[in-house]
């Protein structure tokens, strides 16, 4: 698996020209995904759609990538870096804006005890939005979600056995859900060791919750990180995302 175009779209937002400039003429990267922007209808409001396809025509494995309570002000880049280089790999991205349904920029806890089950309703709606995509192959939808979108990404995934596999990035399982999901897909954890905002100890939630359905997570734990990843943290979380995803997507 070349994992390179991640660590290219990183390089670029972190300002690595020289770096950036050797990877596009050794590998041969720009075109080969093709980006555009849609929507779909959730609770009566217009949700934003960033989409990320390999070139050409042809259905592909999907990921819903979901972003964490910065929303699209705050750490964005890092999403569409993920959703670059999984459209790279030949899996159809979609960046969904499931803040547009409350109209959310940025949200603290409070907001998110408000908002999560209208976010989860959201997400849903997105997955039907994917699954019937003219360029997916409705059977192999996965998610990657960071923070908030971890968490979203594994309560969705609970009880909808559309989804395939889930990565989650500094994410967990809610409180209310504990001792209630209905399922649990093969799911990577990736966290940081020093990670403040969400503390590692969620880890083991998503284990115990896993466990209860047969289900053994893939556990990564970046012993030097917090909440926000370094470029090599981010580069290696890349790489292992999608290895990950396209064993359980493309079988």
């Amino acid at each position: 698996m070349n994992d390179m175009p991640f660590r290219l779209y990183t390089a670029v937002k972190l300002g690595c020209w020289t770096t950036c400039w050797m990877l596009v003429t050794s590998l041969g990267f720009a075109g080969s995904v093709e980006e555009g922007r849609t929507s779909y209808q959730s609770g009566g409001k217009k949700i934003k759609v960033e989409t990320y396809l390999p070139a050409g025509n042809g259905r592909h494995p999907a990921v819903i990538v979901l972003y964490g309570s910065g929303g699209a002000l705050l750490g964005k880049g890092e999403m569409v870096a993920f959703a670059r280089g999984l459209a790279s790999q030949g899996m159809a991205a979609f960046l969904v804006h499931y803040f547009n349904r409350t109209g959310s920029l940025v949200v603290l806890d409070k907001g998110i005890t408000k908002h999560w089950s209208t976010w989860n309703e959201t997400v849903r709606d997105g997955v039907d939005f994917v699954v019937s995509h003219p360029r997916v192959r409705s059977e192999a939808v996965g998610m990657l979600g960071y923070s908030l979108g971890g968490y979203l990404a594994i309560s969705e995934s609970s009880g909808d056995k559309r989804i395939r596999a889930v990565v989650a990035l500094a994410g967990g399982v809610f409180d209310r859900l504990q001792g209630r999901t209905q399922r649990f897909a093969p799911i990577l954890v990736l966290h940081g060791r020093k990670d403040e905002r969400v503390p590692v100890g969620r880890v083991l939630d998503v284990q115990r919750e896993a466990r209860r359905h047969g289900v053994e997570p893939v556990v990564k734990i970046y012993e030097q990180e917090t909440h926000r990843f370094s470029e090599v943290a981010l580069a290696d979380a890349g790489a292992r995302a999608q290895k990950f995803l396209l064993e359980h997507l493309s079988r």
